[in-house]
């Protein structure tokens, strides 16, 4: 390769130079033999002693724009094509990926994480040690990074990772929590570890990135299809009023109410409690709630009765907040249309009582200035 061959012969010229750390990362992306890897190795392991820092606050962006991670992600790079490829690697490739893997800035080591899952699944062996060595000295925001390589390997191999689930719980700091919180969820799913237990140690460890991270994989759609019980158990937990962050857990609600299929119902309890905490929120956190008029309108062709329930929480939050609705899509509407077809079937065996409760939603909705409740009553009075 000429760009190799011309780094080889003017070293000393381009020695440490970043715009070289760039050359060996493209060229990483295109060799197919060994005797070249090892040339690329070779060079990469000299940019191992240059001084560099960097002012920026993320890891991974700081990495990436330093000439050692250049070099650190060139070397990943080379692993994974190699390995893709199927070409033996050269003898000096392991220990040039340990030496950046151990690197003393956690931005180069941050680099590495980034690429480290595809390692670990090709190389498992090498792939754990280097991430032992990339995570042994935390940093704020590296667990970030690393937490797709405990992610990819929970499901089948939780042994490999629980030792570092255990150090996050007990050693952790900051966002630590979270990854620790999101994993040991999924993890409880499968019943790699008791979900009674993991509860309790949220409570213990009593921190907001912990409850936020649990919270993430409860109100995730597709785990409360397959666990309903467990995602609402945890999520009951965590809106308890013994629970400091309880208002954590109340602003993952709106990711309940983003999709409509499949259907998904919300126990009512949770519903109330987590108004009742949003009410303490400021105009900007109340509004991310966007999605839920329209779920309670897709939710009311099936559960009308469940849906005037959930639309009257919901009202009785916007009145004392005096936060903004809007009709999306005329969804509100188009609920109360469905909720006086049902209160009317419902009339002679109910005494009126449901239809009581629409009429009343009706005015609550006129008297809040809801835009499209005016034309839904003229057409509504047209013969």
């Amino acid at each position: 390769m000429s760009i190799l061959e011309n780094l080889e012969q003017h070293q000393e010229h381009w020695h440490h130079n970043r715009a070289v750390s760039k050359a060996i990362k493209s060229c990483s992306h295109v060799i197919v033999k060994t005797h070249d890897a090892a040339r690329l190795v070779y060079l990469a392991k000299s940019f191992a002693s240059i001084m560099e820092e960097s002012d920026s606050v993320d890891l991974l962006n700081a990495g990436i724009n330093m000439s050692r991670g250049n070099i650190a992600e060139a070397l990943m790079i080379l692993a994974n094509q190699l390995g893709e490829s199927g070409v033996q690697w050269p003898n000096s490739l392991p220990d040039a990926l340990r030496l950046y893997a151990a690197d003393k800035h956690p931005a180069i080591r941050a680099v590495m994480l980034r690429r480290m899952p595809y390692l670990q699944d090709r190389f498992p062996e090498l792939g754990w040690e280097l991430f032992d060595l990339a995570v042994k000295e935390s940093a704020e925001g590296l667990w970030a990074l690393a937490e797709p390589c405990l992610y990819y390997t929970y499901h089948q191999k939780f042994k490999i990772i629980a030792p570092w689930l255990a150090h996050l719980y007990r050693d952790g700091f900051g966002k630590d929590h979270e990854t620790w919180g999101r994993i040991s969820a999924l993890a409880a799913f499968l019943k790699h570890i008791d979900f009674s237990i993991f509860v309790e140690e949220l409570k213990v460890v009593e921190t907001a990135a912990a409850w936020s991270g649990a919270a993430s994989v409860w109100t995730h759609h597709s785990n409360i299809q397959r666990h309903k019980e467990q995602c609402f158990s945890g999520l009951e937990a965590g809106l308890s009023a013994e629970n400091s962050h309880a208002i954590i857990i109340a602003r993952k609600f709106h990711n309940l109410f983003r999709e409509s299929t499949p259907l998904l119902t919300v126990p009512t309890k949770l519903i109330q409690r987590c108004f009742s905490l949003l009410e303490s929120e400021t105009d900007s956190r109340r509004n991310n709630i966007f999605g839920f008029d329209k779920w309670l309108n897709v939710i009311s062709v099936h559960d009308p009765m469940y849906a005037l329930e959930a639309v009257e929480i919901y009202l009785d939050f916007v009145r004392r907040t005096k936060a903004y609705v809007h009709d999306y899509n005329n969804s509100l509407t188009q609920l109360l249309t469905r909720l006086f077809v049902q209160a009317e079937e419902l009339e002679e065996s109910d005494s009126g009582a449901m239809l009581q409760r629409v009429v009343t939603l009706q005015d609550t909705l006129l008297v809040l200035g809801v835009s499209g409740v005016n034309d839904w009553l003229k057409a509504a009075e047209r013969p």
